[in-house]
């Protein structure tokens, strides 16, 4: 098996996700044209198109309760938010809207998201480290049903 970076083995993840489901889409900040603030998304859009690799606002909580929205209506969307420390005002839309919506489908159909998030010396300068450490330690990952 060929040695591969963090960044490089989250885009083969995600790209593998998107070809064995239509319904899995990307969205965040500058993960479309320019592959995401870390490469992570490099290629995507050009391989699955604009309508599956989204590029959204500077504007966590409208990322956050898209892919709330989005699980809802059936789609399976990854949510980037670019750094940790940008996640707390996404928190609400994690901890109360997504377990609310999650059991409203009567037919028991799950109301899966995930919510990728960087953070470590690969991501980031010293002082957000510092600042996310000072804040919450450790974080989850992912948000699904």
């Amino acid at each position: 098996m060929p040695e591969v970076t963090l960044v490089e083995a989250v885009n083969l993840a995600l790209a593998r996700a998107m070809e064995d489901d239509p319904g899995v889409l990307v969205l965040g900040e500058d993960v479309g044209v320019d592959g995401g603030v870390f490469r992570a998304t490099v290629g995507l859009q050009k391989r699955f198109g604009s309508e599956r690799v989204l590029d959204t606002p500077l504007a966590e909580l409208l990322i956050s309760g898209l892919c709330v929205g989005m699980a809802v209506q059936g789609l399976k969307p990854v949510g980037e938010i670019q750094f940790m420390g940008f996640l707390y005002p996404c928190l609400d839309q994690l901890v109360n809207h997504h377990p609310a919506c999650a059991i409203a489908p009567r037919d028991g159909s799950p109301v899966p998201w995930s919510c990728a998030l960087r953070m470590g010396p690969a991501f980031a300068r010293p002082s957000m480290i510092r600042k996310a450490r000072r804040r919450c330690s450790p974080i989850f990952l992912a948000c699904a049903s």
